[in-house]
């Protein structure tokens, strides 16, 4: 039936002489990643690439990137582009170039986490830092959605995610961080704005908690609890398959767990 579909969707290119990505959307799924260089990003590329979906890794400085290089030698499925979330003329190039490209899932994992340090406490607030942390991790994401959302749109599974950080008892329970949480509470606030947007196109809108994933360094042998990147990506992926619409603005853990 696959094949039958896909020698359809040739030859009517043939007829007609252009091409659409949509002619032949039915047979592969695909996923936009932002920060797909690197720790939980670069997980998630591993993890939708071994399901054979389209990968769409994007990272600031491909040519750098060498494990995500290294990983497209694997996976013919992957494709990097440069992307920079804080450049809204590159997000719309970049946009424009997947014009009629289905997107059926727009991870926004890319931000800026950083502390403890002083400039993030109440006191002696770094606003330099504070608006670097708020164009990142706020409007970053917003932009890519926006940019994004006829793609997803006219996706067969019209999801958008977003990577957030802990709240309340499951927060970071050390002074020295609070550009960084205020940042992703303000994303939070987004998520649920976006969903109220196009809930009527079907666009479904989730925001993840990740749990504490040691991707910058530190040390697994603290008395704080963690969990592996590819545990933690893998129940991400889950939430993500069973997500409904009635779910759509809400915040998930890993695990599965409704965050409030």
């Amino acid at each position: 039936m696959k094949t039958s579909r896909m020698v359809a969707g040739l030859l009517l290119v043939l007829q007609i002489g252009i091409f659409s990505p949509a002619l032949l959307a039915d047979e592969q799924h695909t996923v936009l990643i932002t920060g797909a260089n690197r720790g939980i990003g670069l997980e998630f590329v591993r993890q939708y690439a071994e399901r054979d979906w389209k990968v769409i890794a994007t990272c600031r400085n491909p040519d750098a990137a060498d494990t995500l290089n290294n990983l497209a030698l694997e996976y013919d499925n992957i494709v990097i582009e440069q992307l920079d979330v804080i450049d809204h003329t590159g997000i719309d190039a970049l946009a424009e170039r997947y014009k009629g490209q289905p997107v059926d899932v727009l991870l926004n994992n890319a931000g800026l986490m950083r502390g403890p340090d002083r400039g993030q406490m109440v006191g002696t607030i770094d606003y330099e830092e504070f608006d670097r942390f708020y164009l990142i991790n706020v409007q970053g994401p917003l932009k890519v959605s926006e940019a994004f959302y006829p793609n997803v749109k006219i996706s067969e599974y019209k999801t958008m995610a977003a990577l957030t950080t802990g709240k309340g008892d499951k927060g970071i329970p050390i002074p020295g961080f609070s550009l960084y949480k205020t940042s992703k509470a303000a994303l939070d606030a987004w998520q649920k704005e976006i969903a109220i947007r196009w809930k009527r196109q079907g666009v479904r809108v989730v925001t993840l908690l990740p749990g504490r994933v040691l991707t910058h360094g530190e040390d697994p042998n603290t008395s704080m609890s963690h969990v592996s990147v590819d545990k933690s990506v893998a129940g991400m992926l889950q939430v993500l398959d069973n997500l409904t619409m009635e779910q759509s603005g809400q915040t998930f853990q890993w695990d599965g767990e409704f965050i409030e």
